[in-house]
């Protein structure tokens, strides 16, 4: 579209998007129709960690983590980027309707922001059983609640912030959840140098500073501590307080706690990234100037839609795309540095022994890392019969 909203239906038509999932869903797992492809995904999901070939059971939990990052109060954010109303319909409908989960068991949620009316209204119209979680709880949501018995264990000390080293602690929406799924945007950072799946888990975590009576603190990693640990470049905004110097490749990064987190990453079913449209960093609205150059987009908005059910092998793949487009200018510098060392989370280059839980188990690898042969082919390993990395195909 040229005007209005991008999230207006003239904008962003809701049928496209319901089709662009499904067949997504279809590829992923080899079949042709939906409810072969969920009994299919949950089936593989399950098997992999250890519960035998099920399908999904009626009455277990789904959370579903949205990045509403730019959601700064419950009135509609204009043309700030976050999950599009579309997409997230359109997986409900795959939830509720083809794989059999009751809506009362689904829960989406981000804890540190709020959920906005455009995204209230339509899932409220559809599925009003769906419990709609944020930082606040208005009129329709509910407030998050804290999991105390639940602590992320960070692999190092996080002692470089000066109000950070608070503890965290992870929701109940996701500690009683039996799957997970990660819907995450096409974004640039001006810290992290880029925005998808692995990130958006710094809005699933509660944490409470010391140095504010104990309250909750609303922009937890940075009561956590976390962001100086994961700047890829020198960052200065003209805040001391959000001032980061780069991270070389080969550091620590806690995104990698989160990645692999039994509650987060372990539960993890499916990894999601709205593309439809991407921002060149995190608080940018979508303009005019968003429509990419790079080929196949040509001028146009990106209008893509990313799965997986391996959380380093998606971000990998986004991350090829924005390095390609040049109007993604926050992505230089360690950008890559959490994704070596979570492929690599067994034996990582910065020699941690990662361990979210603290149980003295370290990770293992969480997933494969590579990079496309060139722009133009954009292939990998298992596309090119090289080896058995990522393969990424288009529906």
């Amino acid at each position: 579209g040229e005007s209005g909203y991008w999230w207006e239906a003239e904008n962003t038509d809701h049928e496209i998007v319901a089709s662009m999932l499904s067949r997504s869903l279809q590829t992923l797992v080899g079949k042709s129709n939906d409810q072969d492809a969920w009994q299919a995904l949950f089936e593989d999901f399950n098997a992999r960690r250890g519960k035998g070939p099920v399908a999904y059971q009626p009455g277990e939990h789904i959370a579903i983590k949205l990045n509403l990052n730019q959601a700064r109060s419950y009135r509609h954010p204009e043309n700030a980027l976050y999950p599009s109303p579309q997409l997230v319909l359109a997986l409900l409908r795959q939830l509720v309707e083809v794989a059999g989960g009751p809506p009362a068991q689904i829960a989406l949620y981000d804890m540190s922001k709020y959920i906005p009316e455009t995204l209230l209204n339509p899932v409220q119209a559809a599925f009003p059983g769906v419990r709609l979680i944020d930082w606040e709880g208005g009129p329709g949501r509910q407030q998050y609640e804290r999991d105390s018995s639940v602590m992320i264990h960070w692999s190092e000390d996080l002692t470089i912030e000066r109000a950070g080293g608070n503890p965290a602690f992870l929701p109940r929406c996701v500690t009683q959840a039996e799957y997970v799924i990660n819907l995450g945007n096409m974004k640039g950072h001006r810290l992290a140098g880029v925005s998808f799946c692995a990130k958006n888990h710094f809005g699933s975590i509660s944490v409470s500073r010391a140095d504010r009576g104990g309250v909750p603190w609303q922009t937890a990693p940075g009561a956590a501590g976390l962001h100086p640990y994961i700047s890829v470049h020198d960052f200065r905004i003209g805040n001391p307080r959000w001032e980061s110097y780069e991270r070389p490749m080969g550091t620590y990064n806690p995104i990698v706690d989160l990645m692999g987190h039994q509650h987060l990453g372990e539960k993890t079913l499916l990894f999601m990234v709205d593309g439809l449209y991407a921002t060149s960093y995190e608080n940018a609205e979508i303009e005019a100037r968003n429509r990419w150059q790079s080929s196949p987009f040509n001028g146009d908005w990106t209008s893509s839609l990313f799965i997986s059910q391996d959380g380093v092998a998606i971000d990998s793949v986004c991350l090829d795309f924005l390095r390609t487009e040049p109007t993604m200018d926050q992505v230089y510098g360690s950008v890559d540095n959490y994704l070596h060392e979570a492929a690599l989370a067994h034996n990582p280059p910065s020699g941690t022994s990662y361990d979210p839980e603290g149980d003295g188990v370290p990770l293992g690898s969480l997933g494969a890392h590579e990079h496309w042969n060139n722009p133009i082919d954009k292939a990998y390993s298992r596309n090119l019969g090289t080896g058995s990395g990522i393969e990424l195909v288009k529906p």
